[in-house]
């Protein structure tokens, strides 16, 4: 699979669906797949998520989770950040601060934290195990993508591990102005 046919999967899921009803569709059509396939788009979701472990990406994951971010919190924001599609991926890589006009971003930075539902949070935990329970039901096989991955040598991490520098308040704000900005009155 190329990352082609890894963002076609990830955007055919209804993003008016739950995280789980999204995930549970992609697990369908991965499960219609050959094997290799399957694995395939396990490379692919640790590839895009890689180039997202980034201070930016924390930064951002700061400023709309009002700054409650835990190291599952900000792997799970990638994995949100990736099922908002290529798009949005693609200006969380190379230029964050777009993220400010998003529909996603602009409707969470109106939405006060505390009346935020389950359905509301910024994370797609969901996408890290369909992949793997793809797998199972192919196979009935619990561990067998893990070691399919191992056999290519590959590892797939499980946390995130932002590379760089703190920044302070100051360096988000003038890094971030616009994402700041929007998310200045949030409460």
């Amino acid at each position: 699979m190329n990352l082609n046919g890894f963002w076609e999967l990830v955007e055919s899921a209804d993003p008016t669906d739950s995280a789980a009803e999204r995930a549970d569709a992609l697990v369908e059509r991965l499960a219609q797949l050959p094997l290799d396939e399957v694995l395939e788009f396990q490379l692919r979701l640790d590839e895009v998520r890689a180039p997202l472990d980034t201070m930016a990406t924390l930064e951002v994951a700061a400023l709309v989770l009002r700054g409650r971010v835990s190291d599952d919190g900000l792997w799970y924001f990638h994995a949100w950040l990736i099922g908002l599609g290529r798009a949005a991926h693609a200006l969380a890589v190379h230029d964050p601060d777009a993220l400010a006009d998003h529909p996603a971003f602009r409707r969470l930075a109106a939405l006060p934290y505390r009346e935020w539902t389950d359905a509301d949070f910024p994370d797609w935990e969901d996408v890290d195990y369909c992949a793997e329970r793809a797998w199972e039901a192919q196979t009935g096989e619990e561990e067998g993508l893990e070691e399919a991955l191992l056999a290519r040598d590959h590892d797939s991490p499980v946390t995130a591990e932002p590379e760089g520098a703190t920044w302070t308040r100051a360096e988000v704000a003038a890094r971030l102005p616009r994402l700041t900005a929007l998310f200045a009155d949030a409460t």
